[in-house]
């Protein structure tokens, strides 16, 4: 998702502030958004009365692994005149008026467009290019009921803000969440004072990018610079002049898609040892006994511990906001031990070919 240079697209100018709290489609938006939906409801009942029965869902595929979630999530609503029913889970085919499928992740940065407030141009930008990432069903359609319109458009900006998104790993608007997390730890009273004086430097470099994530070939990435306790976080490679890092994770992206994609507090103990032996595989030294990831500190520093605080939740945090594909759902030349899905990233029963894969190229355009 990200565009020429390794510079973030519009695609996050278009979307809501903040990077959300809530998985698209879980119990827990489906909780928030039906309030949304009885208090619209209520508001438009006249508009809605006439509209008699009426029933949509939607059904995102591929949902986030550490969820242990069979299958799809998906959410319904019926209408009855101007009451409705909003709950978790697929309504079948034949009790639908509307029903939308797609993939989940792509769903949930199109959720993630905020209407309200923005600039119509670079929204309707947005989601075309979104509409492109992804195979769609569609079954139905939506009447020309102007409550029923009016009452999609407030639950869709209401959940905007409270959505998760989940970018492409380590691309630029995926660094955008990074930046969000650690820059609003760094300014909290309880951390503030701590690095007060800190001047440290961290990078994350990985090469070999996949051409569905970085058409341009850039390098994928993050780096952090605490400058006497303000932190600069940004996308790509560590600019030249801003280093050496004090610490510098550099390697192959491919093998690290996996396990930098987990949220280790929701792992089971048989995820655990998934993990360790996809690891052991993936992350095995070549015959010149080169890695394919590297830690190492060119400065002989290490982070202190006031910093390392601020640290602490943004692997799973960022974890969750980590779209579900491989590289391999792209590249049919990928063999290696990490090419196949391990269930601890991605539920074993998903059709990769289902969603995006085949409809469209590398770089997001319709074959």
């Amino acid at each position: 998702m990200s565009n020429v240079e390794g510079q973030p697209s519009s695609l996050v100018a278009a979307m809501a502030d903040g990077i959300g709290d809530l998985v698209f489609a879980s119990s827990e938006w489906v909780s928030v958004a039906s309030e949304v939906v009885a208090v619209q409801a209520m508001r438009r009942a006249a508009g809605l009365e006439s509209m008699g029965r009426f029933a949509l869902c939607e059904v995102a595929h591929n949902p986030p692994a550490y969820l242990h979630h069979e299958g799809p999530l998906a959410w319904h609503a019926i209408f009855e005149g101007s009451s409705v029913q909003m709950r978790s889970g697929e309504l079948p085919d034949d009790e639908c008026d509307f029903k939308m499928q797609g993939d989940h992740s792509i769903i949930s940065n199109l959720a993630r467009l905020q209407y309200r407030g923005h600039d119509p141009v670079t929204v309707a930008a947005a989601r075309e290019r979104l509409m492109k990432l992804s195979r769609w069903e569609v079954q139905g359609g939506l009447p020309s009921n102007p409550a029923l319109g009016g009452l999609l458009r407030e639950l869709h900006d209401a959940m905007a803000a409270r959505t998760m998104p989940r970018f492409w790993f380590m691309t630029p608007e995926w660094v955008t969440s990074a930046r969000h997390i650690l820059t609003e730890r760094s300014l909290m009273e309880k951390y503030a004072a701590a690095i007060a004086d800190v001047d440290f430097t961290f990078s994350e470099e990985f090469t070999d990018t996949p051409a569905y994530a970085f058409p341009d070939g850039s390098h994928g990435g993050f780096w952090v610079k605490c400058d006497q306790g303000h932190l600069t976080v940004g996308a790509g490679p560590l600019p030249a002049e801003l280093g050496p890092a004090d610490v510098l994770t550099k390697g192959a992206y491919t093998p690290v898609v996996p396990v930098g994609r987990t949220v280790n507090a929701a792992l089971s103990p048989e995820d655990v040892e998934e993990q360790k032996s996809y690891s052991k595989a993936a992350f095995r030294p070549d015959a010149a006994g080169t890695p394919p990831v590297s830690q190492t500190s060119p400065t002989g520093r290490q982070m202190p511990p006031s910093l390392s605080r601020i640290f602490v939740p943004l692997h799973d945090e960022l974890s969750k906001r980590t779209s579900g594909e491989l590289p391999a759902d792209f590249d049919s030349s990928l063999k290696a031990e990490w090419s196949a899905p391990p269930a601890f990233d991605r539920n074993p029963s998903y059709d990769a070919s289902w969603t995006r894969y085949g409809e469209v190229d590398v770089f997001g355009n319709p074959r």
